[in-house]
């Protein structure tokens, strides 16, 4: 069931195996075994791969739950909101408070940017 649902995931979010493996620190062999179901993936590993495929760990190991997340956390169009959650993950890997910090302070430039820019066009 792992691996079905580790290559289903994959294939879900257009994704080649040698372009996950090296987003985790593995081989695209290594990830060929866990789809195929030869092996199993450590916790960590594990949860990098949810992250990227964006499930649950709790849907990739067979529980009955659903592939996507809720429609409310697919329709977060606020950034602002959507940073606020409590965990935020980049190629799978979590970010910091330091980091999402750093997202927002560059947001704000790039949306102060397209607002003065709106504004002179309507000059």
């Amino acid at each position: 069931m792992l691996g079905q649902r580790l290559r289903e995931a994959r294939q879900l979010k257009n994704l080649k195996q040698i372009d996950v493996a090296p987003l985790i620190g593995i081989t695209s062999q290594a990830l060929s075994n866990y789809e195929r179901g030869d092996r199993d993936p450590d916790t960590d590993t594990l949860n990098k791969l949810a992250g990227i495929y964006n499930v649950t760990v709790d849907y990739l190991l067979g529980r009955d739950t659903p592939l996507i997340h809720s429609k409310e956390e697919r329709n977060t169009k606020d950034l602002g909101r959507f940073l606020e959650q409590p965990e935020i993950l980049f190629n799978g890997i979590p970010l910091t408070k330091e980091d999402i910090e750093k997202i927002k302070a560059s947001l704000e430039i790039v949306f102060w940017d397209a607002k003065q820019k709106k504004k002179r066009e309507k000059s």
